[in-house]
């Protein structure tokens, strides 16, 4: 999976607008531990209902028989975006409450997991590691990427 690990001024982000106006439809996944998703998906599916309704984008969670879970975001990009915007905002609502007494320095960052098709991978590194270095120097993140 690759690994990241976005800095707060990227969350703070406008969500309505990609650069460049590129708008095409997107599948992305997130692999996330169980504890998470139930965060996500909320008491009776609420959580997850209002990201899908205020995003536009289809929200697709697979079975719970595992720790581990995937998390589907399909559809345009803003919608992808303004999704993924909303997990984050709600796992770092999570943080935040789990640490009340901490300041926000102090804080983890939010981490988050994404299943990226092996055959799609070197387009996202690029040559000699060139692409993901812009990604990383451009938004801050951190970028890991791993084996399988």
């Amino acid at each position: 999976p690759l690994k990241v690990q976005l800095p707060r001024t990227l969350l703070d982000m406008d969500t309505g607008v990609i650069e460049g106006g590129l708008n095409v439809t997107l599948t992305i996944r997130l692999l996330m531990h169980g504890k998470e998703v139930g965060s996500i998906i909320g008491k009776k599916g609420e959580s997850v209902k209002k990201m899908r309704e205020e995003s536009g984008a289809r929200i697709n969670i697979s079975e719970g028989n595992c720790p581990e879970r995937i998390i589907t975001l399909a559809g345009p990009t803003n919608a992808i975006f303004k999704a993924f915007a909303m997990i984050i905002d709600k796992l770092e609502e999570d943080i935040s409450s789990s640490m009340t007494n901490s300041t926000a320095a102090s804080r983890p960052p939010v981490t988050l997991r994404l299943v990226v098709p092996a055959s799609q991978c070197g387009s996202l590194i690029g040559k000699g590691g060139c692409k993901i270095k812009e990604i990383r120097e451009s938004t801050g993140a951190q970028v890991q990427v791993a084996g399988d």
